[in-house]
């Protein structure tokens, strides 16, 4: 005890000798559930650790502090119990604050104080302002998340719709619309407290059957649909049964929506762990795991978890609600082993549920040499050893501050200001499939390209795919052989949805007309050449089934096209404006009209509009001709929302940053759209209707090359030579080898570009900083940072006579033979990092360049210049990142991260405990399982165990991530790796898991369902007592009074059945009994036939089921079946026979007496066609007819 009282106390020194990256000013940023973790906005791993608060005075030091309903009291007391514990050092992070019922309960209320019949919504509301979100609010200016529970405990039983349930969706209505909570980024919600049982399916109260879990599904879903549809995106964490210690049913099935984990309670003598003693229960390590990953690794595979209550100490301190002692992890205790675990489960955050002004009281300084422990200094008790773990906890899997340059149009107050998105996304069409938006932009010489965004309220946007990969391998489009293809490409795109598939049609120069479609729209998409061309095409799907396409340009012209999308007929022209720049042309079909939505090209453009109740006309145009003519807004689509509002997604010119979208409203008169307000455009407006509010989406564009792939926002400059680039080679660096060799930039292959964002406002800079590693550099290779349109400009790193140069240059393009070029070089000493700089400005249109070695101090370098917008590139500004050769290839260069903050260090926003990817790491090599065939019971829920085994060797549990299929969904069905057994037959599971990079690999299991398995798995020795079971020779012994058999949690049905054979391999000595039970509860009393010492076989009527007591049973819920015996003695058993109920359509002729009688079946004709089987069996499986069965008559028809 002493040496690891000394061993914590060296680690607090250490710790306090280090700079912590945690709490003392900690980063706050919203957290989200992706998957089965919490993360931050950067995806890395967060894992909270905190303690909790009650608000009342009972809870404050038992009404010693404060009383009397005094709110300042309160606030003064438990502000100052936070601060004292933050002064104590605990490197705490969030707090569980219980909005006690102290302050909403009606005072002198006669009723259950923990309950609702006491609960006043007034004093509720009041309080909620006056204690509750002041406290939070606190919390959350220290540095701590906050988890908000609601008043109350769960009453012993509850059912889905009962007072309770209304209750706590009055309470999280009211709670989840409060202005100060509502969507807060640091505010979470435990739905309740405690339930114990509920009513199940079957019409009992219980906690395990997966009945009991499905309604508990219902009950919680019932408030998450209240809190999402008043908008709120906050985290919810959902309980379970049994005290908030049943959770495995919730793997079948799950709560439904986004932000979900699930709040769990363990105390000493849960889930197997050991308790101090004070009951019988005294298992270490392993029965504790055990218990835990039969209970909650179903629930914890696929979301994060959260400890809300959980502490330990021996009981002689009379200070916490578990009693136990720490122990050794891996062996004895609980307190070691519940952190082993959890650590070992990987997505857990836990607190310790000790009464907060003890933690407060916490002092690091171990007690002089003989001084007695007390609670908060003894190593066995919860305090001492959690604040040291936390201390170790503070190091890692902690969140990281958001990015400070974050562009995006959401003013977050119901508004958005144009343009939509500060980029180049030019020629958008947009399209709503039920409730999300899809927007397609031109991409031209960019590949991947066309790119698709996706939203939910036409605002925040987010990337969906990049659907082409390539449209021509030719050396035009590969940069080969002196050739291009700049301004060229993928332009004005249609976008359409029909029939469960999306359609992108679109035109490339000199190529003619191509077709994208996908079933997802996150891929794959599939490229097809069509026989025509389409300029600038309108797909329209027809409500009769009839498709059409508008295109050209000066004269638009309607053909109907077949599914194929090949002509079907002549092409109409059906408007004619000679030398009017007239194209863009998007088609709609809306009420009795066919619009034909178009642009006046050119500068200054216009957007107009033509309709006709034919859809090869005559067409009439909008009077003005021009249906919206200002700010150069124009070219686009019409969208109607879920609501009925209109809206027009049009993009206009913006200088160097190139083609912007711009989001305006519609109003319709006399079947004509009318864009913005009282003919004005509008700047910042509120946001579309869409039936609900949505988070601000951020498009990505830092990148720390840590991820399997690039992310979408990366296209590159013509087609790249894959061969020539990797992720995988130095994961966490982009390794760009040398592709090509020029020493033309304009033909270097595989430089990677991104769009520039533009800000609202007139001053801020754009950044594009890149950190780059030169050790790999040949002589006479380049490679830096572009800005790119024209003119375009890099700065850049040469090797020259075995030196590194610094060179700067800015380029035109179509005055490349009038212009001379502006180049910069210098001599630079540095190690191996460079790290280069590009800083454009929206309000200026100018750029400039600049390089550091230390990512502290940067020099700019080269001539600041104005930048442009020409069709020679027909792109908004990209940055670009580069390396080719002047002299010979085999060169490289390593890019660490790409940032367009002004200040950035990867440290600061990533997690260094992943730094990337090797290919073998992620690419599966076979995935298998331990077995291959089982059986199982019906009604039963089982973990699969798949593995895959991957390239590098290393294995994972992959049953969660597979796909399944089955050969028949009526035996049973696999959710989240868990078989759910329906009904006896046999059926073939095909497991399929799809690695990062896209490699399946599946195989197949084939599961037998059976009332009564006999494996080890399925037969339970222990249902009562501690017993044994011998699979290979079915033999049970009991514990003294000990029970064994199956256990259903879902219950079985054998209302269907007549009766059941039951047959031992011999006489047993134990004193058996066979007891059959229709309630989820042992104790009640069962159906119970005695065994006597010579009895090997006997029959039970199902038909007639009784309790011992007489009482009539149910065989359509039956949950327990199975012998009881004195114990010490084997019970052999040899099989179990269900005989099935006779047709209501068949006359037996015998009564029950004669079931086991063995008789002969013969024919009317005299032909014995069965030998003596038992009666009850005689007639089964026998075609229509007349039979003698035992010298009686029977008689079936089918």
């Amino acid at each position: 005890m002493k040496l690891r009282l000394i061993l914590l106390s060296i680690l607090v020194y250490t710790l306090a000798c280090n700079e912590v990256n945690a709490w003392v000013g900690m980063a706050m940023p919203e957290l989200k559930v992706e998957g089965r973790y919490l993360k931050d906005t950067h995806g890395n791993v967060v894992l909270l650790h905190g303690f909790a608060q009650t608000f009342s005075p009972w809870f404050n030091e038992q009404g010693s502090k404060w009383s009397n309903y005094d709110v300042n009291g309160c606030l003064s007391y438990n502000k100052g119990i936070i601060d004292k514990i933050m002064a104590a050092g605990w490197k705490v992070n969030f707090v569980r604050q219980h909005m006690d019922p102290y302050w909403s309960n009606t005072p002198g209320c006669s009723g259950r104080y923990e309950g609702e019949e006491c609960f006043n919504e007034s004093r509720f509301r009041k309080y909620l302002d006056e204690v509750f979100v002041p406290m939070a609010e606190y919390a959350v200016s220290k540095g701590l998340y906050v988890i908000m529970r609601p008043p109350g405990v769960f009453p012993e039983n509850i059912e889905v719709g009962d007072v309770y349930n209304e209750y706590l969706i009055n309470v999280w209505d009211i709670v989840s619309q409060h202005p100060k909570l509502k969507n807060h980024p640091n505010i979470m919600f435990e739905l309740g407290n405690e339930p114990i049982r509920i009513l199940g399916t079957d019409g009992t109260y219980g906690t395990s059957s997966q009945g009991h879990y499905d309604n508990l599904k219902r009950y919680f879903q019932s408030m998450v649909d209240v809190i999402r549809g008043n908008g709120a995106r906050n985290i919810l964490w959902i309980p379970g049964l049994g005290w908030q210690s049943k959770y495995k049913g919730y793997a079948v099935n799950p709560i439904e929506g986004e932000n979900i984990g699930y709040a769990v309670h363990l105390y000493p003598g849960w889930f197997g762990s050991h308790d101090g003693g004070n009951t019988s229960t005294a298992n270490g390590y392993d029965a504790f795991k055990a218990e835990w990953e039969a209970e909650i690794k179903p629930v914890s595979d696929f979301a994060p978890i959260v400890i809300t209550e959980m502490d330990w100490a021996d009981e002689k301190y009379n200070a916490s609600w578990g009693k136990g002692h720490t122990g050794a992890a891996g062996g004895e205790g609980f307190g070691a082993n519940f952190k082993k675990i959890m650590d070992e489960t990987g997505n857990v955050s836990w607190l310790i549920f000790t009464d907060a002004h003890l933690l407060a009281q916490f002092k690091p300084t171990p007690p002089p040499q003989g001084t007695p422990y007390t609670f908060l200094t003894d190593p066995e008790a919860c305090p001492w050893p959690t604040y040291h773990w936390y201390q170790e906890y503070a190091l890692e899997n902690y969140p990281r501050p958001d990015f400070v340059n974050k562009s995006h149009s959401d003013n977050g107050d119901g508004t958005y200001t144009n343009p939509v998105i500060h980029a180049d996304f030019p020629d958008p069409d947009v399209i709503r499939v039920e409730d999300v938006y899809y927007m397609v932009s031109t991409t031209m010489h960019i590949f991947p390209g066309a790119t698709l965004l996706k939203s939910y309220d036409l605002v925040n946007w987010e990337y969906c795919a990049n659907p082409l990969e390539m449209i021509d391998p030719s050396d035009g489009y590969s940069l080969l052989n002196h050739e291009n293809r700049y301004a060229q490409g993928q332009w004005a795109s249609s976008l359409r949805y029909k029939n469960g598939k999306f359609y992108m049609l679109f035109n490339v120069n000199n190529l003619g007309g191509f077709l994208l479609t996908a079933s997802n729209p996150e891929g794959p998409w599939d490229l097809k050449k069509l026989s025509r061309g389409y300029y600038d095409p309108g797909l329209l799907f027809d409500e009769d089934g009839k498709n059409y396409v508008v295109s050209g340009i000066n004269s638009l012209k309607v053909i109907e096209i077949n599914d194929d999308f090949e002509p079907v007929g002549n092409e109409h022209e059906v408007v004619l404006r000679d030398n009017s720049g007239l194209e863009g042309s998007h088609f709609y079909k809306i009420g009795d009209y066919y619009y034909i939505y178009a642009t006046y090209g050119g500068w200054p453009a216009s957007q107009t509009i033509f309709r006709s109740r034919n859809v090869f006309g005559p067409y009439e145009e909008c009077e003005p001709m021009f249906l919206y003519r200002q700010d150069n807004i124009h070219q686009g689509a019409l969208i109607e929302t879920q609501t009925g509002e209109w809206w027009t997604m049009l993009f206009y010119d913006k200088g160097p940053y190139g083609r912007l979208p711009n989001l305006q409203p519609i109003k319709w008169v006399n079947d004509w759209p009318v864009i913005g307000i009282n003919g004005n455009v509008v700047t910042t407006y509120q946001k579309p209707n869409v039936g609900k509010e949505h988070p601000v989406k951020v498009l990505p564009t830092n990148d720390n090359f840590r991820n399997y792939k690039l992310g979408m926002q990366w296209g590159w400059n013509h087609n790249p030579d894959n061969t020539k680039w990797s992720l995988f080679e130095n994961p966490g660096y982009l390794r760009l080898k040398t592709a090509s060799m020029t020493t033309d930039f304009l033909q270097a292959r595989n430089t990677l570009t991104q769009r520039i964002f533009g800000y609202h406002s007139q001053t801020k800079d754009s950044y594009g900083t890149i950190c780059m590693d030169v050790s790999g550099m040949k002589e006479g290779d380049m490679a830096g940072l572009a800005v790119i349109q024209d003119p375009y400009g890099y700065i850049a790193v040469t090797i020259e006579n075995g030196k590194k140069k610094l060179i700067w240059r800015k380029a035109e393009i179509e005055k490349a033979g009038t212009v001379p070029d502006l180049t910069a070089s210098k001599d630079i000493s540095l190690n191996d990092k460079i790290y280069l700089r590009a800083v454009t400005n929206y309000g200026t249109g100018k750029c400039k360049f600049y390089y550091s070695t230390d990512n502290v101090n940067y020099t700019s370098f080269g001539s600041e210049y104005a930048m442009s917008y020409k069709l020679s590139v027909f792109m908004g500004i990209r940055f670009g990142i580069f390396n080719f050769a002047t002299r010979n290839t085999g060169g490289y260069v390593d890019v660490d991260w790409f940032s367009t903050e002004e200040s950035f260090d990867e440290a600061n926003f990533y997690d260094d405990s992943m730094v990337g990817y090797t290919e073998n790491e992620i690419r599966v090599d076979e995935i298998y399982t331990d077995k291959s065939q089982f059986e199982m019971m019906v009604g039963a829920v089982r973990s699969l165990d798949l593995k895959a085994r991957f390239m590098d060797g290393h294995e994972e549990n992959i049953a969660s991530k597979c796909t399944y299929s089955v050969s028949d969904p009526e035996v049973l069905h696999v959710v989240n790796g868990q078989i759910v057994s329906k009904k006896k037959g046999e059926c073939v599971i095909t497991a399929t898991y799809r690695d990062l990079l896209g490699n399946a690999r599946s195989l197949e299991i084939v599961v037998s369902t059976t009332y009564f398995p006999f494996s080890a798995g399925e037969f339970n020795p222990n249902i009562f007592g501690t017993g044994s079971y011998d699979e290979k020779t079915r033999t049970l012994i009991t514990s003294q009074y000990g029970f064994g058999g199956w256990k259903y949690d879902s219950g079985i049905d054998l209302s269907g059945y007549k009766e059941l054979i039951v047959e031992l391999q011999s006489a047993q000595s134990c004193g058996a009994s066979f007891r059959i039970f229709d309630q989820n509860n042992y104790w009640v009393s069962p159906y119970m036939y005695n065994l006597a010492n010579n009895t090997t076989r006997f029959s039970v009527d199902l038909t007639k089921l009784k309790t011992e007591s007489g009482q009539a049973m149910d065989p359509s819920h039956i949950y327990i079946v199975g012998f009881w015996s004195y114990g010490g003695c084997p019970i052999r058993i040899k099989g179990m026979t269900l005989i099935e109920k006779a047709p209501n359509s068949i006359e037996i002729l015998y009564d029950d007496s004669d079931a086991g009688k063995l008789v002969d079946v013969f024919t009317m004709n005299g032909i014995k066609i069965r030998t003596q089987v038992r009666a009850a069996d005689a007639y089964r499986d026998l075609p229509n007819g007349i039979y003698i069965v035992g010298k009686k008559k029977v008689v079936i028809i089918k």
